[in-house]
Formats: structure tokens, sequence, C-alpha cells
């Protein structure tokens, strides 16, 4: 075979921009150098933040995401994403 061991390269958006270091610094980069694009590079690092955030921390942490990115006419309002993205967790009360 040409590749000698028979596994196929992982060209996947997860592995390039995400898992690999510098294509994720690339990506994020991009990110934000693109006007309609630099309001998904801050959701991104924010909700990467939440992840490491303590318990006590992810109500507030995530009702601010929520009126940040989710919120129609906001500055950083993400209007692409779908609304079963952006729904809360079963069992979640929204204000």
């Amino acid at each position: 075979g040409q590749d000698g061991g028979g596994a196929e390269e992982d060209v996947s958006f997860r592995w390039q921009c995400v898992e690999q270091p510098i294509g994720k610094l690339l990506f994020r980069r991009f990110l934000e150098r693109e006007p309609g694009l630099a309001a998904a590079g801050a959701l991104w690092a924010e909700l990467e933040a939440y992840e490491c955030c303590e318990e006590a921390e992810r109500e507030a942490a995530a009702a601010a995401l929520r009126g940040r990115f989710f919120t129609p006419g906001g500055a950083e309002h993400c209007g692409f994403l779908s609304p079963a993205a952006i729904a809360p967790p079963p069992g979640e009360d929204t204000p």
C-alpha cells in the first residue's frame, strides 16, 4: 500500500480544528478576523471556559452565555445556531 499502515488520515473538523493545538489556534485566529464569525470564536472560547468552571459557578455562567450569545439583538448574538443547539438541558428552568 501507499501509506504502509493501512490507517486513513483523519481529516475531520474535530481532529484538525479542535484536537490539534496548531489547527485549533489557526482556526480561532481565522474566526477572530472574520467580522461575521468573531462571535462564534468568542462563544467557543467561553464554552471551553464554562467546561472548566466550578459546579457552583455554572448556573450564573450559563445565564451569562445565554444573554451574550443566544439573545437576538445582542452584539455577539450567534443567530446561525439552531433552536435545538441553544435550548437549555431538560429540567433546567430559564428565567
